[in-house]
């Protein structure tokens, strides 16, 4: 196995937390080049669900499969977070924000941006993640309730639909903490600084 892991060596731990969700808004993203602004906290997160979509064509010949050809089609994403601030919802969804007034238009375009988040596991590591990009064009969920005898506190739901970056394909990047080994020294710088910038695997300490 890879780096000289072996299977007994390997830590399986189950999720059971999440926080610090940030985002980046992408600054370039082409053929050449990928850069992002310096992230900022989002608001407090409840729950994150990250749906990787792949399609699965299969060729036949000689009455039988000869081949499957998978291709990655985006990955889903829908955040619960305990709320949005205007300026949130300036950068997620670009939306004017301006002089103490949020202003919402048919026009409104959803920047593209990077997300990241870090999740923590049964063993008290956690897992540390970026989306390279995308974007929250399907918009937010608002839910208001009067106020009765037991108040009903309510949160945000945002979706949406991140894919890989122009230059290189790659859309996700992950580190373990539970499974770094003495030699993953750039993985390992990373993490104690996760969310100063979008980490890049090349690039993890500089």
């Amino acid at each position: 196995m890879a780096e000289g892991n072996t299977a007994e060596s390997i830590v399986r731990s189950r999720y059971c937390g999440l926080r610090d969700i940030h985002v980046a808004p992408l600054t370039q993203n082409t053929q050449t080049a990928y850069a992002s602004a310096t992230p900022v906290k989002l608001a407090r997160a409840i729950s994150a669900k990250i749906s990787d979509k792949w399609s699965v064509e299969k060729v036949y010949s000689d009455d039988g499969t000869e081949d499957s050809i998978t291709s990655y089609e985006g990955t889903e994403v829908e955040l619960e977070i305990a709320t949005l601030a205007p300026q949130d919802r300036a950068i997620l969804f670009g939306q004017l924000y301006e002089n103490g007034f949020l202003v919402k238009s048919k026009d409104d375009l959803a920047p593209e941006i990077a997300i990241g988040f870090r999740s923590k596991r049964r063993n008290g590591k956690y897992e540390f993640t970026w989306l390279y990009c995308g974007k929250f064009g399907q918009g937010v969920d608002d839910e208001f309730e009067t106020q009765a005898e037991k108040v009903a506190v309510k949160s945000n739901t945002i979706k949406g639909d991140f894919y890989d970056r122009q230059k290189d394909g790659l859309y996700q990047i992950v580190v373990d903490e539970s499974n770094l080994l003495e030699a993953n020294t750039d993985a390992k710088t990373a993490i104690t600084d996760w969310f100063s910038k979008v980490q890049e695997k090349e690039q993890a300490a500089g």
